[in-house]
Parts: structure tokens; C-alpha cells; sequence
């Protein structure tokens, strides 16, 4: 599909372009290093040489890119997004133009599957996505079970009147004319025998609640007993998605059914911790969607969602607790980014989101932003940034140096979340005591070991002989400074070029459709 700029979609494997990277300095990120005057070639969507430019020779007809002394590194992988923040697919552009050349969409919608494939086969401008299938979540509000409750008992009671009027139209046209004191007395207990059956479909759970709540959170599955929560981990992976996530407000035999059912069966599952960490794990949760997800397990008093009083944190409970985190060799996603950025805006205030940075959202997602979370969680913005804050880059901090494997994310579409906002992740990474290197890991390599976890095969991360070329050109080294990330030229996805004005333009030209 090409753009109207004229830039074309990614050619297909078949077509096993060659392009050649020649005098640029490599960051292979198998170690700290640079490798200093290299050629790096890429034939169709694979890298298959990479060594010091005098010693590789540079096979004809090869797109050449004179790499002038800058740095080729891996491309970034957020691997904790949400597809849905936006209808267009166009909107993965956005991740393109940030240097973010794989992404683990969490929660998806049927198109994403479709986009997914189009990537693959050339067919689409984006990232590799990784997708999930509809997060498995409990009602997050009470109100909805009372909906629900309702809707099953007014549709027995609809159907129950239904057929009294009809019997007593049948009758007046018949000519037996019924009194009104009489139809009271056959209406009375009519209607209570309609309302307890509906009360015993309802403790029963014949209708399962996901059944109402399916259209109003299309990327969402609420499972209402353990066999529905088992069997929806199965059809999600007999429907081909990467891996599951599951979430909250789920309640415990649930929670821990659905992580039973992935780990029996072989499927990663990520997500949000309930019902303490340890539990998670131990059932089969093989990664952390947050590392603010460990904020429960060492508040001193339970964080109240109503009236937000201030947290309180055991700081010395960190040890203990890492060491078990690190016994169970689960992966955590830092998404830090997130709450930085939430702190940000309820700092600043509407105003935040007139930064040119959010030039690039549509406006009615603005409009979204504002109200919610900009309302609400105002009462918090104090104790984020006196406690929360510590309390995240210290824990960071902790499970990095107990050899806990660290990714990036941005959490897109969570209020205020760009895609851009990868480099403020590496850069809150490295703010908690990672070294660039160690942060880049995070974002790279280390991506290309949680991809390989979910079952894929593929092979990325990493500039080395047999990678994905998934690659960005730097000004800088990344390893001097992790803001060089931010300083590019352009782009490789899947063996295609971009240049960095290229993905700017494919930018602008999706803005310009808002």
C-alpha cells in the first residue's frame, strides 16, 4: 500500500532487496561496544554481513548507505501499547518515526490481526506487531453487574408480559372478556414465577455477563466463572494471538484459573499482579505489564481509588521481594514512562497537552484526555512525586541489579501516552541507575528474549548476522548518551529504508486527515 507521498510499503521477502550500510559505527548491543568502521548488508529482511568496511564487499546493485561515521543500533521495541487509542492503521506510523520498529500491541481488536499481517507481507507501513488477545479483566465497576442484572431480569419480565398480553388478546378475541381484577391475580404470580427464574439465571450465570459487556469493551473479555476464564485462554490462542494478558478486578479463583490454563497449555501470559505477586507467578504470570504493579505488595496502609489518600511505602521490604521476583525468572516491562507522564500533566495542567509533541493526536483524543484522569487524580500529584516516584526508581533499581530482564514500553493509549515517549522510558531507566548500554538492552535485546519466551521464532535485537534488520542510524553513540536515540537519521523495518524526513512526512500526512 503506498502512501500519497509516493513512499511505498515495505517490499515483500520475496523480492530480497540488498541494501549496504558502509563506514558506520555498529552497536551491537551483544555487549557493551561499538564497532568502529563496519559494513553492514542486509539482503531481503535479514542482515547476512557485518564487519569492518575494508573487509566486506558490497554486492551489486545494493542500495548503498553512506553511514558517514554515525551509529547503526537496534531498533526499539515497546513492547507495551495499545493499537485501539486509534482507528487508523496509519496510526503505527507514529512508532516509525519515534526509531520503534517492533510492538506488542496488549489488547486487541479483529483488525489488529489484519494489520499484524500486513506488515508481514509488505502490504503496510508499520512496525512487527506482537498482539494479545482481549485482556481478560473483571468488571472494573459494580454498576456494570447491576446493568447486567437488570437487562437479564427486564427481558424475562419483557417476554413474561409479552405472553400475558398475548393470552389475554387470544381470549377478548375468542370473546372470553376477562375482568381486571382477575388478570391482576394471573398477572401477580406470572410475574414472580418470570422474576425468580430470571434471579436463577442470573446465580446460575446461564448467560455469562460477557455476553452485555462484550460491546461496550470490544478489546475486553470478563469471564464470570473459572470454566469461561479457562476457556477463553484456549480460544485465544487457537485464534492465533501472540500471548494473553490478564487484568484486573478479577476475582481470585478466576485470576489465578486463567494463568493456570496458559501455563498448563504453554501460553505467555503478561499483565497486571492481583492477589499478590507471588500468587501470580506461581500460577504461571511469566511478565509484568508495569513495574507499579509491584506497588501493592509494599504500601503500609491499602491505596484507596476514592478518595486518594497519601501512600505510604516499606522501602525495606524492597530486598525481600525482589529476591522472590528474581527466583521466579519472570520479565518486567518498566513502562515508568506512563506514571512519569501522568505526574507531568497533573502538574501542569490542560495546558500540557497544547506541547508540540501532541500535535501529532487527533483532537478528539485530546478532548478524551482532558477530562478523566486530568479531573480526578488531581488529589494525587503531591504524594506521586514525594512518594510514587522514589518508590519506582528505587524498586527499578533493585530488580535490575538482581538480574531481573527489564523492556520498554509507553503504554499508548493511557492518557497523555505517545509513542515518542519510548526515549523518556530509556531515559527514566537510566535516571534509576542503569547504564545507557543496560537501558538500550532493555529496549532491544532484551525485547528479542520476551518475543522468543512467547514461542516466536524470531530473531531480533541485536546487529549480528541472521537478525531481523530492524535498525536505526544515530547521530550519537546511544552508549555515551541514551537521549542519542532521539537523534536520527532514519530507519530500517524488516530490511526497508526510511529516512528520518520520510517518516516525518508519513507523519504529517496522516495529521493532515484529522
Amino acid at each position: 500500500m503506498a502512501s500519497a507521498l509516493g513512499i511505498a510499503a515495505p517490499a515483500s521477502a520475496q523480492e530480497a532487496q540488498v541494501t549496504a550500510f558502509v563506514n558506520v559505527n555498529v552497536v551491537p548491543m551483544d555487549s557493551e561496544r561499538v564497532l568502529a568502521g563496519q559494513t553492514v548488508v542486509i539482503e531481503g529482511e535479514t542482515i547476512v554481513a557485518v564487519g569492518p568496511t575494508a573487509d566486506v564487499a558490497v554486492p551489486a546493485g545494493a542500495e548503498v548507505i553512506d553511514g558517514n561515521g554515525m551509529f547503526l543500533a537496534p531498533g526499539l521495541a515497546d513492547m507495551h501499547m495499545h493499537l485501539s487509542m486509534d482507528p487508523s492503521p496509519d496510526f503505527m506510523r507514529l512508532f516509525l518515526a519515534a526509531g520503534t520498529t517492533t510492538i506488542r500491541n496488549l489488547n486487541t481488536l479483529p483488525e489488529h490481526q489484519i494489520w499484524q499481517a500486513d506488515v508481514l507481507q509488505g502490504k503496510r507501513i508499520g512496525p512487527t506487531i506482537y498482539n494479545s488477545g482481549p485482556v481478560i479483566v473483571g468488571p472494573p465497576d459494580v454498576t456494570i453487574v447491576w446493568m447486567f442484572w437488570a437487562l437479564v431480569i427486564g427481558g424475562f419480565l419483557g417476554v413474561g408480559l409479552l405472553l400475558w398480553l398475548a393470552l389475554w388478546l387470544a381470549r377478548r378475541l375468542a370473546g372470553d372478556r376477562i375482568g381486571a381484577r382477575k388478570l391482576r391475580k394471573r398477572l401477580l404470580p406470572g410475574a414472580v414465577i418470570v422474576l425468580a427464574l430470571g434471579v436463577i439465571v442470573i446465580w446460575s450465570k446461564v448467560i455469562p455477563i460477557n455476553a452485555f459487556t462484550s460491546s461496550q469493551f470490544p478489546v475486553a473479555y470478563v469471564p464470570d466463572t473459572v470454566e469461561r476464564a479457562q476457556a477463553e485462554v484456549l480460544r485465544q490462542a487457537a485464534a492465533g494471538y501472540d500471548l494473553i494478558k490478564i487484568y484486573d478486578y478479577l476475582d481470585r479463583d478466576l485470576y489465578l484459573a486463567a494463568l493456570s490454563a496458559a501455563r498448563s497449555q504453554g501460553i505467555y501470559a503478561i499483565g497486571h499482579i492481583d492477589h499478590g505477586f507471588e500468587n501470580a507467578f506461581a500460577a504461571g504470570l511469566r511478565e509484568s505489564a508495569h513495574v507499579d504493579e509491584f506497588i501493592d505488595d509494599h504500601l503500609l496502609e491499602p491505596m484507596s481509588t476514592r478518595d486518594f489518600k497519601p501512600v505510604e511505602f516499606d522501602m525495606e521490604r524492597i530486598p525481600e521481594s525482589v529476591a522472590k521476583i528474581a527466583a521466579f525468572d519472570i520479565m518486567v516491562v518498566s513502562n515508568m514512562t506512563t506514571d512519569e507522564n501522568t505526574l507531568l500533566f497533573l502538574e501542569a495542567g490542560p495546558d500540557y497537552f497544547r506541547r508540540p509533541e501532541y500535535a501529532v493526536i487527533r483532537p478528539s483524543t485530546i478532548d478524551e484526555w482532558l477530562g478523566s484522569r486530568m479531573v480526578n487524580w488531581q488529589p494525587t500529584k503531591a504524594w506521586r512525586r514525594q512518594d510514587v516516584r522514589p518508590f519506582l526508581m528505587e524498586l527499578t533499581k533493585a530488580l535490575h541489579a538482581a538480574g531481573v530482564p527489564l523492556l520498554t514500553g509507553t503504554d499508548v493509549s493511557v492518557d497523555g501516552s505517545l509513542p515518542s515517549h519510548i526515549h523518556d522510558d530509556l531515559a527514566l531507566l537510566v535516571e534509576a541507575g542503569l547504564s545507557p548500554f543496560e537501558a538500550l538492552k532493555a529496549a532491544t535485546a532484551n525485547a528479542g528474549i520476551s518475543v522468543n519466551r512467547m514461542g516466536s521464532p524470531d530473531v531480533f535485537g541485536e546487529v549480528a548476522v541472521g537478525q531481523r534488520a530492524d535498525l536505526i542510524l544515530l547521530e550519537a553513540s546511544p552508549l555515551e548518551d541514551i537521549s542519542a536515540t532521539r537523534q536520527r537519521t532514519g530507519l530500517m523495518t524488516r530490511g526497508h529504508w526510511y529516512t528520518q524526513a520520510e517518516l516525518d512526512a508519513l507523519v504529517a500526512e496522516l495529521v493532515a486527515t484529522y
